[in-house]
């Protein structure tokens, strides 16, 4: 609480019919506080976006496959040796130079076939 005690009526106005006496005295509250709220809507929007992908998938599924055919040759080797005329102690040495069987080269080494060297 406060009091003051040089307050009195109303000063230099010159008019005496309002005056205090000097025995009053002023109490002065402590302020009240009056909170007036005046409340203003907003909208906000918030977007949130959404992507949608659709995949179309082709799967390709390669096969390989490996047949084996299986068949058989029948292959001779002729080789000719060249053994001298002694039966009881040969001295054999190979003829010609890759005679394979296949009579294309002679012992005497010429591809024709109507060669001379054969008659030897």
């Amino acid at each position: 609480m406060f009091f003051n005690d040089n307050v009195r009526g109303s000063r230099g106005c010159g008019c005496n019919n309002n005056e205090r006496p000097e025995n009053d005295n002023t109490q002065v509250s402590p302020t009240e506080t009056v909170v007036n709220t005046r409340t203003k809507k907003r909208v906000v929007r918030h977007i949130h976006p959404t992507e949608v992908i659709n995949v179309n998938r082709t799967v390709i599924r390669n096969e390989h496959f490996y047949p084996v055919t299986e068949r058989e040759v029948n292959e001779t080797v002729v080789e000719d040796y060249d053994c001298g005329s002694d039966i009881n102690n040969p001295r054999c040495r190979r003829r010609g130079s890759g005679n394979t069987g296949n009579n294309n080269n002679n012992s005497c080494g010429c591809k024709n076939h109507r060669c001379n060297c054969r008659n030897r």
